[in-house]
């Protein structure tokens, strides 16, 4: 079983995917998500990313970065650059990224890393309101909880 909680919302009027994640983020884990994620039917490959590491303790190691990197390379052919935002807060996250991004080799891909999930939007300029911004991430980050509430009102 894996110890990696994912969740994502595909904004197809802003070509945004946000996704969250918390636990232990091994590739395994990742490659399933992304795997579930791309069948999704708004889902494009020319989507910009928001991608939301905070919560996470990487257990990936280098080799994992480049057996990803083969995998969307052969899977995800996009026409346009697209952005992906890296948001961090721990050591361990922010090298993770930083390998991430220092292995990136495709063209089409740019990779900024941030420690505020606001200044990664800014960064991927966004028409998001940053109020509405702030309920999704909330919502992906406690989708139970935030279920319950919906259904108590």
């Amino acid at each position: 079983m894996s110890l990696l909680k994912s969740n994502y919302i595909i904004l197809k009027e802003h070509n945004l995917l946000i996704e969250h994640h918390s636990g232990n983020l091994d590739l395994d884990s990742y490659i399933n998500f992304v795997t579930r994620t791309s069948n999704d039917p708004l889902f494009s490959t020319n989507m910009n990313y928001l991608i939301d590491l905070s919560n996470v303790v990487v257990t990936s190691s280098l080799d994992d970065i480049y057996k990803y990197n083969a995998y969307t390379e052969d899977k995800f052919k996009s026409v346009r650059k697209r952005k992906v935002a890296m948001v961090t807060n721990t050591p361990n996250q922010m090298v993770f990224s930083t390998l991430f991004k220092n292995s990136n080799t495709q063209k089409l891909k740019e990779i900024e890393i941030f420690s505020t999930s606001t200044a990664a939007i800014d960064w991927l300029n966004s028409n998001l309101i940053k109020i509405e911004f702030l309920d999704i991430l909330t919502t992906l980050k406690n989708p139970v909880q935030n279920q319950l509430q919906k259904n108590s009102k």
